[in-house]
Formats: C-alpha cells, structure tokens, sequence
C-alpha cells in the first residue's frame, strides 16, 4: 500500500513513532485483506475546527469527530462490498483530528500514539466497506480492528527509540538534574529532579518537597506534572526523573497514577551517573486507574 501523509494542524506535534505505528497499523490492514501493492490511501491530519467544518458539510453533523473517511470509488446508492477482492486503485482519504485522538487517547488510557493508529484502522476499513451501525457490522469490524492492531507489536527498544531519541533524553536529563538541585528534602536527603515533555515540545520541571508531616510530601514526577497543568498544558508525552542512585530511579506508584491521568506515555529514568532507560508507562503502570471506571 502507497500511504500519503499529510499532518495540516499546528495544535498537536505528531511524534516519528505515532507516524510509524499509524503507517504500519494501514500497512497490516492491506495485508490482512490482500489489497494489492498500488493501493493508494491519503492520510490528513487535521484540528478539531477543521474536522468539525467537514463534518458538518459532508455528514450534517454540527461537532467535531475523531476520524472521517472518504472512499474515491463510492456508489451512488451505497458503499460498495470490496472486503474480499477490493480493486486496486486510489482507496480514499482518511481525516484525523489530532487534538481528539489525543483527548480519547487519554480517556482511554493508551496513550496518542496507540489512539491514532487505531483511528487509521478504523477509517481504512470504513474505506473497505466496514461499517458499525448495527451490532453485527459493529461486532465484525472491531474484531478487524484488533487484527490490524495485534500485526503492528514493534518492540519495546525500536518505540523508545523513535519515540524519544537520543538528542532529547541528554536535554531531557540535564533539566531533570538542574531542578534536582533546588530539592527541599531536609529529612531523607534524597533529592530528586523530574521534567515533563508535552506533545507540542514545552518542557515543566520539579522536584520534591518534603514535609515536617511526612504525608504531604510531593514527589518531584508530580510537581512538574503539576507545573505543566497550572500552565494549561495536559498535552504530556514523556516524564524524565533523575536521583543520586546506583540504577536509574523509578517513580514511584503515587507519581506513575497522575502520569496516566494526564497522557504521559513514556518514562526516562535517569541517575546522576548518566545512565537512563526509557519505558512505556503502560509498563510501570500496567492496570492504572482511568475515567472509564467511574462512567455508570
């Protein structure tokens, strides 16, 4: 499958490796479903504002949406049938609202780059002739889903890699031991320096602060988590977090709670040493507490 790609919104920075995983993820589609090798799809990325003018054009629905489809080879009458021998030819346009994909990432505790990926599957299928209006279609089309999502496991150093490279964990690092200098922790001695990275590239930094009453302690993941939001910014993608410690630190289970909260989706620990490793969350933080839970 040729992809085109294009990215037309400012709001959002689209990291390499969610641009790897959405490209693999339209990739294990057309394997899955054979489509021969000059099938052509266009990929947009697009802002909510945009996606919604779209939206309430084409569909006459007045509100922003996560992903819209457009076949070139539609039927006048309805979409045509193509799931077993789909011609080849230029496929259709798949339309992404970043800023909703990394709302719904949130929500649902994967993370951005996982939520595109999955709103390029749904929206090629769309373009093959999937639909979820009924029960049935819906119970079909999420069972292709999961297909396409399982064929696109990269691995874990090949992520880390791309999607924090070597050039940011040295910033990443250096800011995170510069705010490790003005710890105030008088009563463990354990000083320590964290700095959040936002999908847009702003960094918050902070350390921890320790109390006469132990309890209200906060820890430095926190603080910095703390000082993007104060900002307006709950965009997060990766937290780093340095202390004076034989192996790189890990946060702790408190800190590794509020990073899933706000998007957080890959995790620097860093000692004074120099020595780092760079994990996903969903790793330190398998099972972590979402919204969806407390939906009735």
């Amino acid at each position: 499958m040729n992809i085109t790609y294009n990215d037309e919104q400012k709001q959002i920075k689209v990291p390499a490796v969610a641009k790897k995983l959405l490209k693999a993820a339209l990739q294990a589609v057309a394997e899955l479903h054979a489509l021969p090798d000059n099938t052509e799809v266009d990929i947009t990325i697009v802002d909510d504002q945009t996606i919604h003018q779209i939206n309430k054009e084409y569909r006459q629905v007045d509100r922003p949406t996560d992903v819209l489809s457009f076949a070139f080879d539609e039927s006048a009458a309805e979409e045509p049938e193509i799931h077993d021998n789909p011609e080849a030819h230029l496929l259709g346009n798949i339309i992404i609202s970043a800023e909703t994909a990394a709302r719904q990432g949130l929500e649902y505790g994967h993370g951005f780059n996982r939520e595109l990926a999955y709103l390029a599957v749904h929206g090629c299928l769309h373009l093959l002739g999937y639909d979820h209006m009924q029960p049935k279609e819906k119970a079909v089309m999420r069972a292709e889903e999961e297909k396409a999502l399982q064929k696109i496991q990269l691995s874990q150093q090949d992520l880390a890699a791309e999607a924090v490279d070597a050039k940011t964990v040295r910033k990443l690092v250096r800011l995170a031991q510069k705010a490790r200098e003005h710890a105030y922790a008088p009563y463990s001695k354990f000083k320590v320096g964290a700095v959040v990275l936002t999908q847009s590239g702003k960094t918050f930094t902070g350390c921890n602060v320790e109390n006469s009453s132990y309890g209200l302690t906060c820890c430095a993941e926190r603080n910095a988590i703390f000082n993007a939001v104060g900002a307006g910014a709950q965009d997060l993608f990766c937290l780093c977090v340095l202390a004076d410690t034989p192996e790189p630190v890990a946060p702790c289970g408190a800190c590794r709670q509020v990073m899933s909260e706000f998007g957080v989706e890959w995790v620097i620990m860093a000692n004074s040493a120099g020595a780092t490793k760079t994990v996903p969350l969903a790793d330190l933080l398998p099972y972590s507490f979402t919204k969806q839970a407390l939906k009735r």
